[in-house]
C-alpha cells in the first residue's frame, strides 16, 4: 500500500473512536508504518479486541478517552469517528494546538481517489438508494465497492488492494463535517428534514453539513438532488455543478412509463423515487442496454434489511420491520406505503433526542389510517401522553410484551415497527433492534 501525499509528513496519528470505521482507519495507518494511537471511551480491556484491533496495535498505543487530552495535542493528525462531536472537550487542547481533524472517509479517499465515487446522502432513504445503485451496477457487470455509513468502512477498500470500477459510498452529515478533499463524481442529496437535533442548531445547520459533500465537485461532475432538500436546492443553484432535480411526489413521467413496478417486491411509492435515483445514476454513467437490465433489477431486488422489511404473516397479521427509522420523516414514509385496506398498527418509541421532540403534527395526517399505536422504550409514556387524545395508544414498554399483546388480542392486518427514535435506550443500535424484533416476532407469533 502506497503512502498518499497527504500523509508524507505525518508521523503520529490518533484515531478517536473504536467502532468499525475507527478500527479500519487504525489498520490502514499501521499498514503504511505510521505511529498510530487508538482512543476510545471505557476501559481498554473492554474494547482492545474489537474487530481484531489487538492483532495490529500494541497495548501501549491504546488509551482510554479520559486520559487522552495530552495525547491528542501531540499528534500530527486526528481521525475522528462520526459519532463523536468535533467539539468534545477532550479535544480542546488539540484544537488549541491546531491539530487537524479528518473523518475516516477522508482518510480512505486519500488511498482510493482513483476509483470514481458515487456518494449518497440525505435524511432518509440513503441506505436503500445506496444499496440499489450498488446492486444494479453489479447486475451490469461492474466491480463495485459499497461502504461508508452503510456499515462497511470505506477504509476496507484501501485495505483490500483491489481494483474497482466504482465506489458507492453512503455518507452522513457527521462524516462530512471533517472532509477536506473527498470528491464524488456523482453526488445524490435525496432529501432534507430536521434530524440530529442533539448535534445541530436547526435544519440550516444540519443542511450545511450535508452541503459539504459538494465542496470539491466541479462542472465535470453531476448532482442529483430531491426538491425535498429545502434550501439546499437554492444553494446548489449557485454552483457550477450540473444538477438533476426530482420530486418523490412527482417523478418524471417518462421514467414511470419505462418500467413495470408491479413486478417488484418493495412496497411504497417512496421506493419509486429510490429506483429513479438508481436508474438516473446508471444513466449518467452511460450503462449500455440499461432499461432491460433495470427492469430485471426491479423484478428481483428484495429491499434492504430493517427498511420496511417484510418479516412474515402470522395468523392474519403481516409484520414489517422498519427498525432503521430514527426520525418522524422515516415513519411517515413507512405509513404512506400502506393503503387503508385493512387494520394498520404502528409500533414506535426509543431514546429521547431532546425535550423538544414532538410527533403529533407528523402523525395526524394518518389518524384515519392507523388503528392503534403501541409505544416502547424510554419515550413510551411520553408518546402516550402526546398522542393519546387523537390516537388509540397502548404502552407496551418493550417488543417482547408487544408480541404477547398482539397474540393475545388476535389482531389482524399489518403491524409496522417504525420507531421514529434512536435505539440506544434498549438496543446496541438499530440493527440489533431490528434483529431482536424479527426474532421475537417469529418466536412468539408463530
Amino acid at each position: 500500500m502506497k503512502r498518499p501525499i497527504e500523509l508524507e509528513k505525518i508521523n503520529k496519528v490518533a484515531v478517536f473512536g473504536m467502532g468499525k470505521s475507527g478500527v479500519a482507519a487504525v489498520k490502514v495507518l499501521q499498514a503504511i508504518g505510521i505511529e498510530t494511537h487508538a482512543i476510545n471511551d471505557g476501559e481498554i480491556e473492554s474494547w482492545k479486541t474489537k474487530d481484531g484491533l489487538d492483532r495490529v496495535l500494541e497495548p501501549c498505543y491504546m488509551h482510554p478517552q479520559n486520559q487522552a487530552s495530552e495525547i491528542f495535542a501531540k499528534m500530527d493528525l486526528i481521525v475522528i469517528s462520526p459519532g463523536i462531536a468535533t467539539t468534545h472537550s477532550v479535544l480542546d487542547l488539540a484544537h488549541a494546538k491546531k491539530v487537524p481533524l479528518i473523518s475516516e472517509i477522508e482518510l480512505a479517499y486519500w488511498f482510493c481517489r482513483e476509483t470514481p465515487i458515487i456518494a449518497i446522502t440525505g435524511t432518509n432513504g440513503k441506505t436503500t438508494t445506496t444499496t440499489m445503485i450498488y446492486e444494479a451496477l453489479k447486475l451490469c457487470g461492474k466491480k463495485v465497492f459499497c461502504g461508508g455509513n452503510i456499515g462497511t468502512p470505506y477504509c476496507e477498500m484501501a485495505l483490500s488492494n483491489e481494483k474497482y470500477d466504482y465506489a458507492v459510498i453512503e455518507v452522513s452529515s457527521f462524516q462530512l463535517e471533517t472532509i477536506r478533499e473527498f470528491h464524488p463524481k456523482i453526488a445524490l442529496i435525496l432529501n432534507l428534514t430536521l434530524n440530529h437535533s442533539e448535534r445541530y442548531d436547526g435544519i440550516k445547520d444540519y443542511g450545511l453539513a450535508k452541503f459539504r459533500l459538494l465542496m470539491n465537485m466541479t462542472d465535470q461532475d453531476q448532482l442529483i438532488i430531491g426538491e425535498e432538500s429545502d434550501f439546499l436546492v437554492e444553494e446548489t443553484a449557485k454552483l457550477s455543478i450540473p444538477r438533476i432535480l426530482f420530486s418523490k411526489n412527482k417523478l418524471d413521467a417518462d421514467f414511470l412509463k419505462r418500467f413495470d413496478f408491479s413486478k417488484g417486491v418493495l412496497v411504497g411509492e417512496h421506493n419509486r423515487a429510490n429506483y429513479y435515483c438508481a436508474w438516473k445514476t446508471l444513466s449518467l454513467l452511460g450503462i449500455i442496454n440499461l432499461d432491460q437490465i433495470f427492469q430485471g433489477f426491479i423484478n428481483t431486488f428484495p429491499g434492504v434489511e430493517h427498511r420496511l422489511e417484510f418479516v412474515g404473516e402470522f395468523s392474519g397479521l403481516k409484520v414489517y420491520n422498519d427498525a432503521k427509522s430514527t426520525n418522524a420523516e422515516a415513519t411517515k414514509t413507512a405509513l404512506s406505503a400502506f393503503e387503508k385496506k385493512e387494520e394498520l398498527y404502528l409500533v414506535m418509541g426509543g431514546k429521547l433526542r431532546s425535550e423538544s421532540d414532538s410527533f403529533l403534527k407528523d402523525l395526524l395526517p394518518f389518524k384515519n389510517k392507523v388503528t392503534k399505536i403501541f409505544t416502547i422504550g424510554m419515550t413510551a409514556q411520553r408518546l402516550a401522553s402526546e398522542l393519546g387524545q387523537d390516537f388509540k395508544v397502548e404502552v407496551v414498554g418493550d417488543i417482547e410484551k408487544l408480541f404477547h399483546v398482539a397474540k393475545e388480542s388476535k389482531i389482524k392486518g399489518s403491524l409496522v415497527f417504525s420507531p421514529a427514535h434512536p435505539s440506544f435506550d434498549q438496543f446496541k443500535n438499530y440493527v440489533d433492534r431490528g434483529v431482536q424484533f424479527k426474532e421475537k416476532a417469529r418466536k412468539i407469533l408463530s
